[in-house]
């Protein structure tokens, strides 16, 4: 097929189609010409798992994730600024058609500038009267990345799965189909990863809209000071963890286990009526005004940065994007270079300071934590009640810059609660700061799916997240590095586990660990199957899929 036939490609280095012809004439051309072709969401995910393979010669993609660049060469990435409608199918029952590049919220990272709160699904569903019935930490995802990484709320109750109707999807010859709800390939294509694909359009059942209502407290992980027996069975009057997760709406858990530290901060909502007459109470993760949000990630940015890594010059460097990310978030742009310029000033001598002596930012640690998430005192929880596309999202105010956080999240049996706490605490307390790190884990429930990929097939699960900070030296999934000793120890100790597929996976040992998931993996075979027939040129099929599928490139 002559390059001619097919839109050009951007300065940025993305082809921009805007409709599914244009997106079926790229696949077309891929496969005629033995390319690779991915599409790319909001790049929440590790960047590999995103775009195509490089060229001969270039620079390998970057194992991060908020990598908005795509690898050079002759492959095909392409981004759907250009397809973000939503059209309503019937405004009686909340039915609904969306392109895949429609962004859940407003995602402020957008490179194209496309993604605004109005044309967000979130909001446009909102001002009708209906919503999603769960939603993620975050809705800066477009729907289509999403849902195909297998993404989810905090919730035992409720999924996303259950809003989807249809799928509209181009395979890997450019043949276009909807795919309706409950066939083996609607389960199929749930969770894909772009691997049997390109989704174009979602059709959804949504339900009528509403608020939610909750507080967030933080305290102590004993028994005595904790609402909840986090390692042991409960009682009457107080509930073991797997209980908590089960009877909770929704709920997220960040726990803080380095010495001196130890506190959980316990997020929980559950939904409510929209009143005639409601004033909102927004869920603050920060501080109650965007100025001194964002200076207070300023700091945790300086603090995480300094502890992960070594030497003044590196640790500095890799500071100047978030001063860039905090003179950006000022609305004034006076006020916002008079702040960044104090700011850079003040913080120098600072940062100077404990990179060479490290041990005194150490043994300050438990003070500073404490000062930014203080223990809650009695009757003094954090109450909220909010529109549910503000306060669910809780981690929307978290800047990908300032706060860049990557993840490895392991999707575990939900009734292997209790043995999942009572591990992690063993191994924070014997191996101390080697394993609890800087920052916190983050401990939530997943209710079971159909996707046949999904890490909660068929069963509901406690998800550990464990938490990176981006500006961290090293690479925490090659052997060695900080999550290899969380896989090791569920492995080791029997207890199962999926892995999100948009997070950190092994960077080794890639034939063992394609064993180790595909045996917790009932319709993995299956899958493979369908991808081949689907794709027989492998223009979706990429090294890193390659790696994780097959242990083999």
């Amino acid at each position: 097929m002559p390059l001619n036939t097919i839109i050009p490609i951007g300065s940025d280095g993305f082809y921009h189609p805007a409709s599914e012809s244009e997106v079926i004439s790229l696949v077309k051309y891929a496969y005629d010409n033995n390319l690779q072709i991915r599409c790319r969401g909001a790049s929440h995910s590790i960047a590999r798992a995103i775009y195509t393979d490089p060229g001969p010669g270039e620079l390998p993609v970057p194992d991060k994730v908020s990598e908005e660049n795509p690898p050079k060469g002759p492959n095909l990435n392409l981004i759907f600024d250009n397809l973000m409608s939503l059209t309503w199918i019937d405004n009686e029952k909340g039915i609904i058609e969306v392109d895949a590049g429609i962004h859940l919220g407003y995602d402020p990272m957008d490179p194209t500038g496309a993604s605004t709160l109005a044309n967000s699904l979130l909001y446009q569903t909102f001002l009708k009267g209906w919503t999603l019935s769960d939603l993620g930490g975050i809705t800066h995802q477009t729907v289509s990345g999403f849902l195909s990484t297998g993404s989810a709320g905090g919730t035992t109750m409720y999924t996303i799965e259950e809003n989807l109707l249809a799928f509209r999807v181009i395979d890997g010859q450019g043949n276009a189909e909807w795919v309706e709800k409950d066939s083996d390939l609607f389960n199929a294509l749930g969770v894909s990863l772009g691997l049997l694909g390109v989704i174009v359009k979602v059709r959804m059942q949504l339900v009528p809209f509403f608020n939610i209502y909750g507080q967030q407290i933080t305290t102590k992980t004993t028994y005595e000071e904790c609402p909840i027996d986090l390692f042991g069975d409960g009682n009457s009057t107080k509930p073991n963890y797997q209980q908590y997760l089960e009877k909770t709406p929704y709920s997220r858990m960040l726990w803080w286990p380095q010495k001196g530290v130890d506190r959980v901060v316990m997020w929980q909502a559950i939904r409510g009526i929209n009143p005639p007459v409601f004033y909102p109470a927004p869920y603050e993760e920060f501080a109650d005004t965007n100025l001194l949000t964002q200076i207070e990630q300023l700091g945790a940015s300086v603090m995480f940065t300094t502890l992960g890594n070594n030497g003044f010059l590196k640790t500095w460097k890799k500071l100047q994007p978030s001063f860039k990310a905090f003179y950006n978030s000022i609305k004034s742009g006076i006020l916002a270079v008079l702040l960044t310029v104090i700011l850079y000033i003040l913080l120098f001598p600072i940062t100077l300071f404990f990179s060479i002596f490290k041990g005194v930012l150490w043994l300050l640690f438990p003070t500073i934590i404490n000062l930014l998430q203080p223990l809650t005192k009695d009757g003094k929880a954090m109450l909220f009640m909010d529109y549910m596309w503000r306060s669910l999202p809780m981690d929307n105010e978290a800047g990908d810059i300032l706060m860049g956080t990557e993840f490895t999240e392991l999707w575990i049996p939900i009734e292997k609660t209790k043995e999942v706490m009572n591990l992690l605490k063993g191994f924070f307390e014997q191996d101390g700061r080697k394993a609890t790190g800087t920052y916190s884990t983050e401990i939530y429930a997943g209710k079971a799916s159909n996707f046949w990929l999904s890490p909660s097939y068929n069963r509901d699960v406690i998800r550990v997240d464990v938490f990176w900070y981006a500006s961290n030296e090293g690479n925490p999934s090659v052997k060695g590095g900080f999550y290899e000793q969380y896989w090791e120890l569920f492995e080791k100790n029997n207890i199962p586990f999926r892995l999100h597929w948009g997070k950190f996976a092994p960077s080794y040992d890639y034939k063992h660990w394609a064993e180790y998931l595909r045996s917790q993996t009932p319709k993995w075979d299956d899958f493979l199957m369908l991808r081949q027939q689907r794709d027989p040129k492998n223009i979706f099929f990429t090294d890193y899929f390659k790696l994780r599928f097959l242990g083999e490139k």
